[in-house]
């Protein structure tokens, strides 16, 4: 039996599962996956309960898409609930996608229905709803785990995805923690989703020295999704573009093998040039370069839900929008195989069509976009060269592994 990581894809033979759980949990966090290639059963749903926001963040491809601005309505959650008690391997449910869900005029109500269906409840916000009131309903419910966007700790306005929030956030962060202390209670677990760039990259430090004092237990670190060609200029995987992961070990693209050392300045900048020529670079066994293109959605079983009850096979398909990469404009196309409103989830994902799509995406039968020069057929995901239907998900920055979501 092989056995493959869900975080960072890596497939093990011939190895225990016991070997297999001690690696993968030690080292990047993942949980084991048994790799027979079978389908995935679905687990996860992300359910956009608005695609209205407070904030304006100048990254945000809201900026990019002509969606119009809505909210799930009661029809559409009841279909989703209703529809759910025939998904009993649904055992999370996600409020997100790209809207700021606490702003739904029945966000509480609508999460109270999903607690007494017995889910796992996760909110992504961006953490200006948190006022007194609401910090004690997100404890009494209570929310299982709330996930705040952090990612300008001192900028107040520019390009940062939350300039200008901090101040409040952290105030709303900390009176939830010492709420949490006095009444003993374990939930919500806090994380911070921060999205990094070469502005903001250097306040990591900072942000780290502030759990003990907000009460966060995990910092996720996702790339920026640049919307205009000056994002593009901050990004932090330039060089790991150079890299053609998945591949064979040649001459041309070697392995450096690296054991565990300190981070100082020499070995930084050594490492640095390395990986800028395109190295593989592996660090005691873990592999930091990253395996081939995956997508986690589809091998672990997620799927989404948009305002209006379309499915969506992931985040990055929800909405047709465009971003910048490698200084090229892309259009994404957005794919929805049914709508909860006049199907039910369990026969969208039984469908012939859906079926083939996560088939397709599992055996990552796409064109090596993210590896290319490029070409016009870039320019959308509606094709590629290797032909075959949309969605074409080969410049995939999701599977690249350079965009990450709770």
């Amino acid at each position: 039996m092989a056995y493959r990581c869900g975080k960072c894809g890596r497939v093990w033979e011939d190895q225990t599962a016991t070997e297999n759980e001690l690696f993968c949990t030690r080292r990047c966090g993942g949980e084991l996956i048994a790799d027979t290639g079978a389908d995935p059963p679905p687990n996860k749903l992300y359910v956009e309960l608005t695609t209205d926001c407070n904030m304006d963040c100048p990254m945000c491809i809201r900026h990019s898409w002509d969606s119009p601005v809505g909210h799930m309505s009661d029809a559409t959650f009841e279909a989703v609930m209703t529809q759910l008690a025939d998904m009993p391997s649904i055992r999370t449910i996600n409020f997100s996608g790209f809207g700021e869900p606490m702003i739904h005029p029945k966000f509480f109500e609508f999460a109270q229905r999903a607690k007494n269906a017995g889910l796992v409840v996760e909110v992504i916000t961006n953490g200006l709803a948190l006022d007194s009131e609401t910090i004690n309903r997100v404890i009494d419910l209570p929310i299982d785990r709330l996930v705040v966007s952090v990612d300008s700790l001192s900028e107040p306005t520019g390009e940062m995805g939350h300039a200008g929030s901090f101040e409040s956030v952290s105030e709303a962060l900390r009176i939830l923690y010492h709420r949490r202390l006095l009444r003993r209670a374990p939930k919500p677990d806090l994380n911070i989703e921060f999205v990094a760039s070469r502005r903001n990259i250097g306040e990591l430090p900072q942000l780290r020295q502030l759990s003990l004092v907000l009460g966060f237990s995990r910092i996720i670190v996702s790339n920026m999704i640049p919307q205009t060609p000056e994002q593009a200029d901050n990004l932090l995987y330039d060089a790991s573009c150079n890299v053609a992961r998945g591949q064979e070990l040649s001459p041309w693209q070697p392995c450096l093998d690296m054991p565990v050392m300190d981070m100082c300045d020499e070995s930084n900048e050594a490492v640095k040039r390395m990986i800028r020529t395109g190295i593989l670079l592996r660090v005691n066994g873990a592999n930091v370069s990253g395996e081939g293109p995956h997508c986690r959605f589809v091998e672990e079983g997620r799927l989404a839900i948009c305002s209006d009850g379309a499915l969506s096979p992931c985040l990055a398909l929800m909405h047709s929008h465009k971003y910048y990469f490698r200084k090229r404009e892309k259009r994404i196309l957005a794919y929805h195989p049914g709508n909860v409103n006049s199907a039910s989830i369990r026969d969208i994902w039984d469908s012939a069509e859906y079926r083939d799509f996560r088939a397709r995406v599992r055996g990552f039968e796409f064109s090596p976009c993210l590896d290319c020069g490029g070409c016009n057929l870039r320019d959308t995901n509606e094709s590629d060269c290797a032909g075959d239907t949309f969605p074409r998900c080969g410049e995939c920055l999701w599977a690249a592994g350079w965009i990450q979501c709770p």
